[in-house]
């Protein structure tokens, strides 16, 4: 009991450091900036592309043939979120780039598309035979 009463204090003080630590990091964690861009991937050759917009600015999605810059795919909204799925599957091997704007500030994801072709080699079965001499 008598070395139950001596630890006391020294397990409240642990308790005590370890809240004012946990308060700390929950505290960080609110202050922080959500990301204005998100892209995820949600499937083999489709992409989620997310933004969000507070200030209601002009917001532009686009995506782009890095070879000539062409603009494949271009939506230009000012809602408050805003987002496309993208399927990219039909589109030939190359470089390309998920190009938001949203006011003057502009997000670029690069893209690179190839197909490749897999070579394997496989070991079937080992049989082993004694042969006479």
């Amino acid at each position: 009991m008598k070395t139950l009463l001596k630890q006391a204090p020294r397990l409240l003080l642990v308790a005590a450091c370890a809240s004012l630590g946990f308060a700390q990091a929950a505290q960080a964690q609110s202050s922080a900036r959500p990301q204005p861009v998100c892209v995820d991937k949600v499937g083999d050759f489709t992409y989620l592309v997310r933004v969000s917009n507070p200030r209601f600015q002009k917001g532009e999605l686009q995506v782009v043939r890095l070879a000539d810059n062409a603009v494949l795919y271009d939506k230009i909204t000012n809602k408050h979120v805003f987002g496309s799925k993208l399927n990219v599957k039909e589109l030939p091997d190359g470089e390309y780039a998920f190009v938001v704007k949203v006011g003057k500030d502009v997000t670029r994801y690069t893209l690179d598309i190839h197909t490749t072709v897999e070579r394997a080699a496989r070991l079937g079965s080992v049989s082993m035979t004694a042969m006479a001499d």
